[in-house]
């Protein structure tokens, strides 16, 4: 019987009612030291990690397998699919190739990690290169590999874990970008390569399908369904850029200084509200994003004055271009903090300009589980329009509201802080990087 055989045999004792999917059985039956698995987004690819972490803990005793994710909360989300197959085994008696397994009973467990009877020892980390080296291991899993912002730091830190152990390494993650280990890894042929494309999990239905492709813009969908690593070629925001913004402090309380960026809903967008904290080392903490969806001009503005006085920010700095003027003149008289910003081409760029010169100068900090947010600013380009000048917007079909949301908070704390706006050509980052002189101020 093959690894899949008894990972079904598991579920079946666990009473699931779950069957392997085909790729799941490919993906178990794998004896490569080396895996990677470009995989769509909800056919099951964290569940499938946790189910082999059990079968080769019970399968090796005494070994040790390492869960890796991308942040705590990721990682906490992870021992969670695995403590829960867990608990519908304990106690459960399993026969297979003549051996009796009655060591799935748990012997120690804490938060983030798990013992059984048989000795082996199962662990969830998060992205911390350096609590990684502390272990030799016997497997490790990296899960959501694309979306690691230091991913080659890790790379280091995984890789000689399995050294002397003849251990197995194993990348999974839906594709983000052309970029990162998960990229070359896919890339270089030295590591097994799996697929699990949305059509090869039965449990997303057509009706599910449909209202994702709805809600998806193109981009989106290519990427997050149809496993594309896509190009960064009118980029603004890199996304070596906007994963050196991610951090883990995402504490909903603000104890410095705040700022709120309000980009008011159009035809086709919702209205964002953003709010930044200004922490002591001057770094902006993203701590609140609302977007509001479907809701009428009196219902916003409620919510922004009830936000206000929670949040008691410093500058509200509202856009207040066509529809967005009526809301700025109707809670400008009623908060004092409310600023109005007209989005000229010139200003838009100068916004944009401020906000990439504070993620290159490493002083944003992005939650990262702002899936949408750090969406948008990836999708967020320059195009050139036939006259020559430079544009700054989502590409067709596509929003930017929240990026902009994001800028107009920002701008608001770089004035406050005497900063001014500075407008600048985004694009010269670019032109650094390809062998140019010029870049952003900093």
């Amino acid at each position: 019987m093959r690894r899949s055989g008894l990972a079904q045999l598991l579920l079946d004792a666990a009473e699931t009612g779950i069957r392997l999917y085909k790729w799941q059985r490919r993906w178990l039956d794998d004896d490569a030291r080396f895996r990677v698995l470009l995989k769509s987004r909800g056919v099951g690819g964290s569940f499938t990690v946790a189910l082999e972490a059990l079968v080769e803990s019970l399968l090796k005793p005494g070994s040790l397998t390492l869960l890796v994710s991308y942040s705590q909360r990721q990682s906490l989300e992870l021992f969670r699919k695995l403590r829960t197959m867990l608990s519908a085994l304990e106690g459960a008696s399993l026969s297979w190739a003549g051996e009796v397994y009655r060591s799935v009973a748990v012997s120690a467990e804490t938060k983030t990690q798990v013992e059984l009877g048989n000795g082996s020892r199962i662990i969830s980390l998060p992205n911390n290169p350096d609590a990684i080296r502390g272990y030799r291991s016997d497997s490790v899993y990296v899960d959501e590999a694309g979306m690691f912002r230091n991913d080659f730091e890790v790379k280091s830190a995984v890789a000689p874990s399995i050294v002397g152990r003849s251990g197995r390494l194993s990348l999974v993650s839906t594709p983000k970008g052309r970029r990162g280990w998960f990229y070359e890894a896919w890339s270089s042929g030295a590591f097994s390569r799996h697929t699990a494309h949305y059509t090869e999990a039965p449990h997303i239905t057509a009706g599910e399908l449909e209202g994702l492709r709805k809600a998806l813009t193109e981009l989106e969908w290519l990427q997050e369904m149809e496993t594309e690593f896509l190009d960064e070629a009118n980029a603004v925001f890199p996304y070596e850029l906007i994963l050196s913004c991610v951090s883990e402090n995402t504490s909903e309380a603000a104890t410095g200084p705040v700022y709120v960026g309000v980009d008011v809903g159009r035809l086709r967008d919702s209205t964002v509200i953003t709010a930044l904290e200004r922490l002591e080392d001057g770094t902006l903490r993203v701590f609140h994003v609302q977007e509001l969806r479907g809701i009428d001009f009196q219902a916003q503005e409620s919510i922004i004055l009830n936000l206000a006085e929670r949040l008691r920010p410093v500058s509200i700095a509202i856009d207040r271009t066509g529809i967005g003027l009526a809301l700025y003149e109707t809670l400008s008289g009623k908060l004092p903090a409310v600023e109005g910003v007209t989005f000229t081409r010139n200003v838009k760029e100068a916004l944009i300009a401020t906000l990439h010169s504070l993620m290159k100068g490493g002083k944003l900090s992005i939650p990262p589980d702002g899936r949408e947010l750090i969406n948008q600013l990836r999708a967020f380009q320059r195009v050139e329009t036939p006259s020559g000048a430079a544009k700054y917007e989502a590409p067709r079909g596509q929003h930017d509201d929240y990026v902009m949301s994001l800028a107009l908070a920002v701008g608001a704390a770089v004035r406050r802080l005497g900063g001014g706006v500075m407008v600048s050509r985004v694009w010269a980052w670019r032109e650094a990087s390809e062998g140019g002189g010029s870049t952003l101020p900093p």
